[in-house]
């Protein structure tokens, strides 16, 4: 998951208060394309504030912030980007804003970007750990996975109890084969916050890996029982019925995965081939 406001910093808590209520962006699933980010319900990063303002400007500062994140949580990232840019343009210092640039432009698959705008919140800021781990996140979509295991590595030191992190890291591992420390990256994840899906889903395809399809199964229920609308788990049940032949099953399971997210590219592509097992070409199509 991707981190858009840090929870050990304090920036004018009364109005982060009415823009930080928000939600997981994508998942943190092994077998999804789009990695997982989580827009923290924190108070914000630490604004320095080397630029001095007026407090007109510091309140239209504000406004457009708040602004982004509301469109950032709606997923209207373009419209997001603008408002942070208004943001950047008057104040290229705020860490908060570089930490939001930085998700923004990861959700528009600008990785390169996401990564220029957390370098520059860690000039101002070098301990700030939810920057390291969103940096980590975009160097694994680039698929340098040892570089990003390394910045989670440093996010987890600098904050311990950082569950993104620990969860993400358990993907990374997952990726280069090492499921043993993946297995425990995904427990210290739910043991510092048991009700975290994207965890639960984690180590439900852990399981899965290791031929434990059982066990993998009790997992993605039980992300699903604190979170029934999470999209990624009904998907990869789907992907367990598929395996085991239950085509009518799997069709189910992936309908509602594509549309809880309509934006699921790999939920659409295995519905896809689910209806082409069926027999149900045009479907299939419409799907490809």
């Amino acid at each position: 998951m991707l981190s858009i406001q840090s929870d050990a910093r304090n920036y004018n808590l009364q109005q982060q208060s009415q823009l930080s209520n928000s939600t997981g962006i994508t998942r943190a699933s092994f077998n999804a394309a789009d990695e997982s980010f989580e827009l923290k319900s924190e108070s914000s990063s630490n604004f320095k504030p080397f630029i001095k303002a007026s407090p007109d400007s510091r309140e239209e500062e504000d406004v457009h912030l708040a602004l982004s994140h509301q469109m950032y949580k709606a997923g209207s990232y373009k419209q997001a980007l603008e408002h942070s840019n208004t943001v950047y343009e008057r104040n290229p210092l705020r860490t908060d804003n570089l930490l939001l640039l930085g998700a923004i432009y990861y959700q528009l698959h600008d990785f390169e970007m996401c990564i220029v705008k957390n370098e520059e919140a860690l000039r101002i800021e070098p301990h700030f750990a939810e920057c390291f781990g969103n940096m980590a996140n975009a160097w694994k979509e680039k698929g340098n996975i040892d570089l990003a295991i390394r910045y989670y590595l440093i996010a987890i030191e600098l904050r311990p109890n950082f569950c993104d992190a620990w969860s993400n890291l358990a993907s990374a591992y997952m990726r280069k084969g090492r499921l043993n420390e993946a297995a425990q990256c995904c427990r210290q994840a739910l043991a510092l916050n048991p009700l975290m899906v994207d965890a639960h889903s984690n180590l439900g395809n852990l399981m899965k890996a290791q031929g434990l399809v059982q066990e993998a199964y009790s997992c993605y229920l039980e992300a699903l029982r604190i979170q029934p609308t999470f999209a990624i788990a009904w998907s990869n049940i789907a992907g367990l019925f598929m395996e085991s032949g239950d085509l009518n099953r799997a069709l189910q399971y992936y309908k509602e995965a594509v549309k809880l997210k309509p934006t699921f590219p790999d939920a659409y592509l295995n519905l896809g081939n689910v209806y082409k097992a069926l027999g149900m070409l045009q479907e299939a199509i419409v799907c490809y």
